[in-house]
């Protein structure tokens, strides 16, 4: 194996707890061995990534290593050493050696955790949520995010509930600080263009009758809830 490679899996091992963890770990090394992505892998990460992506990959393996421990008792590890789980491994790490926001780092570990575990979604489906990751700005993910799990986002991002008040253009710049409200209004265009929401943008300027989170509803279509979840990792 690549001195490259070698080092990320002994950095893995670091970051392992305990002996059913490493028994993971070494699935993953073993199927490294054999992927035909490895030499994909280890030039990736020796040939044009720059220290600050490797470290950031460095981190996000010992994220993973951490999470599989919580999550021995559910993951298949007989779908670690698929071609399936090689592809999903792949691109999760080389998204996050292109992406350093924290949104997009942690959509990557909702998905490979969850690919580790198992999921009732069909490869197809899988490459598809693992494509419109990349294909969604952060932007996106945020808005997305917010509207599926308002409460869970407003406390990630210390917003107090309270605030979130009046109509979509009232409550939207301050659920996404610093965005101003014709781009917000854009992304959310975009949004309903994918399917993943239900609502187009013209209800930034249409009346209701509510006002608050209540306007959000059931505005996230089943497509967007499926994306989000197989976006999160089950474990905080």
């Amino acid at each position: 194996m690549p001195e490259e490679t070698n080092a990320l899996i002994q950095k893995i091992k670091k970051a392992a707890a305990s002996g059913a963890t490493e028994h993971l770990v070494n699935i993953i090394k073993a199927g490294l061995a054999t992927a035909p992505f490895c030499g994909g892998i280890a030039s990736l990460m020796s040939d044009y990534i720059p220290s600050s992506k490797f470290q950031r990959l460095e981190q996000f393996a010992e994220k993973i290593a951490q999470d599989l421990d919580k999550l021995q008792d559910q993951v298949n590890e007989t779908q670690l050493q698929t071609d399936e789980f090689a592809y999903i491994f792949e691109n999760c790490f080389r998204g996050v050696a292109d992406n350093y926001q924290r949104e997009k780092i942690e959509a990557f570990r909702g998905i490979l955790i969850n690919s580790a575990i198992g999921s009732n979604l069909s490869e197809d489906e899988k490459q598809y949520f693992l494509n419109l990751v990349n294909t969604l700005s952060v932007l996106h993910v945020r808005m997305l995010k917010f509207m599926a799990k308002p409460s869970d986002y407003l406390n990630e991002n210390n917003i107090p509930q309270e605030k979130i008040r009046g109509g979509f253009s009232d409550f939207f710049p301050i659920a996404i600080p610093g965005i101003k409200l014709e781009v917000i209004e854009s992304a959310f265009g975009d949004l309903y263009r994918y399917g993943l929401i239900s609502t187009d943008k013209t209800i930034f300027n249409t009346m209701t009758s509510g006002q608050g989170l209540h306007l959000l509803g059931n505005r996230v279509s089943p497509l967007g809830k499926g994306f989000i979840e197989f976006c999160t990792a089950p474990i905080k």
